[in-house]
């Protein structure tokens, strides 16, 4: 996940993907990318715990549960949780676009 978050083109396609409304998913340490991408701040959000701390950093509202959604951007804490992640995911998806009120 260091290299990715260090990738521009990564950091700005999250960053798109976000203002587009596009629904986007991070486990684990894949929330650093969205602190880079610079779309976390006052989002609920969670991650593994060894990063929480850098989202807090970033502005976002940390939780410690299985899954966080903050206006179409998911999150989740590890692996353990994949069957909550996958399936917010797919709720998300069947809801269609999610007009975003901020970037």
């Amino acid at each position: 996940m260091n290299i990715l978050r260090a990738n521009e083109t990564a950091v700005s396609k999250v960053r798109e993907f976000v203002t587009q409304g596009k629904i986007v998913a991070a486990v684990c340490h894949a929330p650093w990318l969205l602190i880079e991408a610079g779309v976390v701040k006052d989002r609920e959000m969670t991650s593994y715990h060894s990063i929480r701390t850098d989202l807090k950093n970033a502005g976002a509202n940390v939780v410690d549960k299985e899954v966080a959604i903050s206006n179409g951007i998911i999150t989740s804490r590890s692996p353990e949780d994949l069957d909550a992640f996958v399936a917010k995911i797919i709720e998300e998806v069947e809801e269609g676009e999610h007009k975003r009120t901020d970037a």
